[in-house]
């Protein structure tokens, strides 16, 4: 078993003592094992578990059991390996057959988008299970999505439930909600309306659209009933420098990206003066098409109607080439857009590097979902690259581009490459376009501010022009 640190075992106690536990802990504070000498200490001891997790973490609890806790447990990890959902919830009728015959714990492990699936949501719904675990529990957010749904049935079949996390509420306080409700729902009910009708001002230009959320001591007090945190200053780790290069734009760039702009500032204003708040604003042009093309074209090209991509600048490219160029030691780089990765493996080709990817096609990870020696540069996009990661064997990353990523997300994001395991100063050169988007998103960022929220108000009162 391994050697815990101080902040460990009061959180362990407090898990075991209490029915319900929101384990808000920053990366590396060691969730998993915590969680798993929960596991080990409580009863009975033929007890059923089940973890739910994204799909990237569910070779890594397997893994982790049988590090710490050698022997002790079976552990079904229901991963790709395990076949079709129909394959899995047979494997699993197979298992819990067994379990209650055995004298060790059962922990089944499955990803939050196999567990939805039938048979296998029938099959985990119909069992009682001992203890319920979200890993990375931000994902069951959605009050109306089927994840939500499913976590809200698992309630009243688990006597024991457990939401990991180190980023509860990363796009605002009604991310709570579905977590607490799949929690404990006597603490701020089962209704999404009652919910809002207590916190939120709704806005009355689009139906269900959260304006501005309100009672916050009291959401704050009523959290605090079952969270236990675990802040990130307990964590001792080596010196973190991060590095800005701004990159110009050349003459043909800068026009493109002038005419765009002033097109997406007409816009933003012309639909605040036609009567909708900065929100719904913020809203409506989030993902939209000019908001896109702008965030493109900071990085040197734009997308045609027809799907095209055409190079409008060449400079941030022409950056990464040389940092690249400059180290013979691992590197990740980060992007948004599928091209940026493109970029990456065309700049790996030049270079005769060895290329790996973590996007939403690809995962090019080795045990326990590290960074593998056969890579020399992993091309990582920004929602694939933050959740049951560990990138510690680079201590240089690349941020190219993060497009309108959330403070939270982030945060989460760039601590899969500076967390404990990291042995070396890490160093983050951030690549941006002065006088675009590119640091506007930063500034934004860094203020903790909701970024494509923050661009619209800047656009709005002239900040930005």
């Amino acid at each position: 078993m391994a050697q815990t640190w101080s902040h460990q075992p009061p959180a362990i106690r407090h898990m075991l003592r209490e029915p319900a536990t929101l384990l808000e802990a920053w990366m590396g504070t060691g969730k998993t094992y915590m969680t798993m000498a929960t596991i080990d200490q409580s009863q009975p001891a033929n007890a059923m578990v089940l973890i739910l997790c994204p799909a990237t973490v569910v070779g890594v609890w397997s893994g982790q059991a049988e590090r710490h806790f050698p022997a002790r447990f079976n552990v079904l990890a229901l991963d790709k390996k395990a076949g079709s959902t129909r394959d899995k919830a047979k494997k699993l009728q197979d298992q819990l057959s067994l379990q209650r015959v055995r004298d060790r714990k059962m922990i089944v492990v499955v990803n939050y988008e196999s567990a939805i699936l039938e048979p296998l949501k029938s099959l985990i719904l119909r069992q009682v299970w001992d203890i319920v675990i979200c890993d990375e529990s931000q994902r069951i957010k959605g009050h109306s999505t089927q994840i939500g749904k499913m976590a809200a049935a698992l309630h009243p079949v688990s006597r024991k439930r457990i939401c990991l996390t180190g980023t509860p509420m990363p796009h605002g306080p009604g991310d709570i909600f579905s977590q607490y409700r799949f929690l404990n729902p006597a603490i701020f009910g089962k209704y999404w309306t009652h919910f809002t009708r207590q916190y939120a001002v709704i806005s009355q230009h689009i139906p269900g659209k959260v304006d501005k959320w309100v009672n916050q001591d009291d959401m704050r007090e009523r959290i605090a009933q079952l969270r236990y945190h675990i802040p990130k200053d307990v964590l001792v780790l080596p010196e973190r420098q991060d590095i800005t290069i701004e990159c110009e734009l050349e003459s043909a760039g800068r026009k493109a990206y002038t005419e765009m702009l002033q097109e997406s500032i007409l816009e933003v204003r012309r639909r605040i003066d036609g009567g909708e708040d900065e929100l719904a604003v913020a809203s409506a042009m989030n993902g939209g098409v000019k908001f896109l093309r702008l965030l493109q074209l900071a990085q040197g090209y734009v997308k045609t109607e027809d799907g095209d991509e055409v190079v409008t600048d060449s400079s941030k490219r022409r950056e990464l080439l040389d940092l690249l160029d400059q180290t013979d030691e691992p590197v990740c780089v980060y992007g948004w857009f599928r091209h940026d990765l493109e970029i990456v493996r065309k700049c790996c080709e030049i270079l005769g590097k060895r290329y790996g990817e973590i996007s939403g096609s690809r995962k090019d990870l080795g045990v326990a979902s590290t960074m593998p020696d056969n890579v020399d540069v992993m091309a990582v996009q920004c929602k694939s690259g933050g959740s049951g990661i560990d990138l510690t064997r680079a201590r240089i990353g690349i941020v190219l581009n993060t497009g309108f990523i959330s403070p939270g997300d982030y945060d989460q994001m760039m601590a899969r490459q500076y967390r404990p395991g990291q042995t070396k100063n890490v160093v983050f050169y951030h690549l941006l376009t002065n006088r675009t988007v590119d640091m506007h998103v930063m500034k934004s960022r860094q203020q903790k501010r909701d970024v494509v929220q923050a661009l619209i108000e800047d656009m709005a009162s002239g900040v930005l022009k």
